[in-house]
């Protein structure tokens, strides 16, 4: 048990550091990570799948908090902004997680590999969303909102990969995007926890599970991802970060190939 505790604090100070660094999010590296440490307890992939899932969204209840606190004292975080889409991608988040626990573990990890390849692809491109030329509002909110929450709690993930690009099409610098789209990381989180709390797995799963919610996961995870965040910010002053989006890219579409797998 402590080297499984160990190897998720690892697991947390990866996801944090490449989130600050990279601005990705920690889902990407922590569901195929707890997907390979259960399936590696025995557990069967119907269960490692969700469980991994719902333990990515939980983790995010720590570090959304200490993103939004970071973005908020700037005065980046747009308050009317995030309780518009915030509730519409809460909506979506209980509709994915929910979605989550009803299809098979296979089927659960082949769209998290679909969603991940097409994340590899666009960092290995480094493309960089530019602002319109258009007043900030979140146009269409009641249905992007929904959207985004919905594929983001399906695979685990707090959604600024898609609420970036969403916001700065919508007229907002990409400072304000980002701090808008990590406060809007913490209602995903919230309603995909709660819903995946609340319904338990189909099969035997790992020790310590709240329903679908792995709590050794959630705390060790979202303690490294607390304490790396910030060593993320500041290497991502410090080293060529194109060059890195590319490189993590690449590795993003190896691990897509081996969840699909």
């Amino acid at each position: 048990m402590l080297l499984s505790l160990v190897f998720l604090l690892l697991i947390g100070l990866a996801a944090g550091t490449l989130a600050g660094l990279l601005g990705i999010g920690g889902g990407l590296v922590i569901v195929p990570a707890v997907t390979a440490l259960l399936s590696a307890h025995s557990v069967d992939e119907s269960v490692a799948v969700p469980v991994a899932v719902a333990t990515s969204l939980s983790t995010m209840l720590l570090t959304a908090v200490s993103a939004v606190w970071f973005h908020a004292r700037r005065g980046a975080v747009d308050w009317p902004t995030i309780s518009r889409l915030g509730s519409g991608v809460a909506v979506g988040a209980a509709a994915g997680a929910l979605l989550a626990t009803l299809v098979s573990g296979e089927t659960l990890a082949r769209v998290f590999a679909i969603i991940a390849a097409i994340i590899g692809v666009r960092m290995m491109l480094a493309e960089t969303p530019r602002p319109a030329a258009r007043e900030p509002f979140p146009r269409l909110w009641w249905l992007a909102g929904p959207l985004i929450g919905a594929a983001s709690a399906l695979v685990g993930i707090g959604g600024g990969t898609f609420n970036v690009p969403y916001l700065t099409r919508n007229g907002y610098d990409m400072v304000r995007a980002v701090a808008n789209a990590s406060a809007c990381g913490w209602p995903i989180a919230l309603a995909g926890t709660v819903v995946f709390i609340a319904l338990a797995p189909t099969g035997p799963g790992p020790g310590h599970l709240v329903g679908h919610v792995w709590l050794p996961g959630t705390f060790a995870i979202g303690l490294g991802g607390v304490l790396a965040a910030p060593l993320g910010v500041t290497l991502a002053h410090r080293l060529p970060a194109g060059a890195l989006r590319r490189v993590f890219g690449g590795v993003l579409i190896l691990v897509a190939a081996r969840m699909a797998w």
